[in-house]
């Protein structure tokens, strides 16, 4: 079995964390809420923002270990073969949950973006820092 390099998931899932909060707090904020179809009330019932940022980091370090075992497991040592490996984690696991819920629950094509992407961008991070930091 091969060793992980622990450092290298804990880097990836904080900078995963970082992008996350950029993308759906400074970049698309508005517009995430405004598709959300959601009031401030609806949405001050859900958790605090300190659970929630928990939950966030505890899937992105999910993320990070299953990626670095797949890049392991594959023994991928390019970024171009774990660049085409996440995205294609991204299309079947992302896109394919994300989509259905876009198309029964009539959310707008804007958020469906929005999420989809807002996840492709951490996991492609994901691949280039598992990869580089292999070794």
């Amino acid at each position: 079995m091969k060793a992980y390099n622990l450092l290298a998931i804990i880097t990836s899932a904080i900078a995963g964390f970082a992008l996350d909060f950029v993308w759906f707090t400074l970049l698309f904020r508005t517009a995430y809420i405004e598709d959300l179809e959601r009031t401030k009330e609806q949405l001050d019932k859900g958790p605090s923002l300190l659970p929630s940022f928990i939950i966030q980091l505890a899937g992105n370090l999910v993320m990070a270990f299953v990626l670095a075992w797949l890049i392991n497991k594959l023994n991928y040592q390019r970024i171009a073969q774990s660049l085409q490996l996440c995205l294609l984690v991204w299309i079947g696991f992302v896109v394919a949950i994300i989509g259905p819920m876009y198309a029964f629950q009539a959310f707008s094509f804007r958020f469906f973006l929005i999420i989809t992407v807002g996840y492709l961008i951490p996991i492609l991070l994901s691949g280039i820092i598992l990869t580089v930091w292999k070794k």
